[in-house]
């Protein structure tokens, strides 16, 4: 019992949702379509499918899986830029997050929910006969990789990860280092994180071709994390390293030579 707040303490370090708007997508230009998307008989995605707004005739989706804070009302500035060079985006919340049905997140429930947003793509009258891309983010990553692990699908051509990582309970005990109030307890604190659906655990079985970036002195997730992940993978894979500072800063400036390369993965 005297183990239960630390319990706590470690599981809240992966998921910090916000309930309302941030930021409104259309004050930005974009067009876009609201969607729910059913996991179940009780839990409804919120998500928002952005139209491209160059016809250059892709049919290609490309699928954000968001970080760990807030919601997609302030992730998806990272991906719908997409749009304007000819590509349809689709970002959404998982449980919990934005206007998604409100239950606590878990690690097995993002990934189902990842899994029903494939399978809502498959079963889309339009979309079912799209190439379809995956961008995942920090923790999105990991969500991401162990959706695609847990309910594959023919129809994903590519894996984008930006700045995750390979185990749960490696990333816990990073973060757990660095509070004084914590150091000492690191590793016994870290074991009550499971390693169950870590990502390092199913990327070795995901074919389609990768591209990953890493900043070289990421705050947040350590960089050697993401590079255990990255050699794990046996599929065609590309590895950049990020000089911008900070976290996931590779896709979000506009000025960003990274999403020249992006846009050559995706094309």
């Amino acid at each position: 019992m005297l183990l239960t707040p630390w319990v706590g303490a470690c599981n809240s370090l992966f998921y910090y949702p916000v309930q309302q708007d941030l930021y409104d997508p259309k004050k930005l230009g974009f067009q876009y379509s609201d969607e729910r998307i059913p996991e179940g008989s009780e839990i409804i995605l919120a998500a928002w499918w952005f139209k491209p707004l160059t016809q250059l005739g892709y049919k290609k989706l490309i699928v954000h899986f968001h970080g760990n804070a807030e919601n997609m009302s302030s992730h998806f500035m990272f991906t719908a830029w997409l749009t304007q060079e000819g590509f349809d985006v689709l970002t959404f919340d998982y449980r919990g997050y934005g206007r998604s049905t409100t239950v606590p997140p878990t690690r097995e429930g993002l990934v189902k929910d990842g899994c029903a947003v494939f399978r809502w793509v498959e079963q889309h009258p339009v979309l079912k006969d799209y190439e379809l891309y995956v961008i995942g983010q920090s923790i999105g990553g990991a969500v991401a990789i162990s959706a695609l692990g847990s309910c594959p699908t023919d129809q994903v051509k590519g894996l984008v990860i930006d700045s995750s990582f390979s185990s749960y309970r490696k990333i816990a005990r990073q973060k757990l280092g660095a509070s004084f109030l914590t150091w000492p307890l690191q590793y016994p604190l870290s074991f009550l994180i499971s390693d169950d659906w870590n990502p390092i655990d199913s990327i070795e079985r995901l074919p389609m071709k990768m591209l990953f970036f890493h900043n070289l002195n990421d705050p947040v997730v350590p960089y050697e994390l993401g590079r255990e992940l990255y050699e794990k993978a046996v599929a065609p894979k590309e590895w950049v390293d990020v000089t911008s500072e900070g976290h996931t800063r590779a896709l979000g400036d506009p000025d960003s030579p990274y999403r020249q390369q992006l846009i050559e993965f995706l094309r």
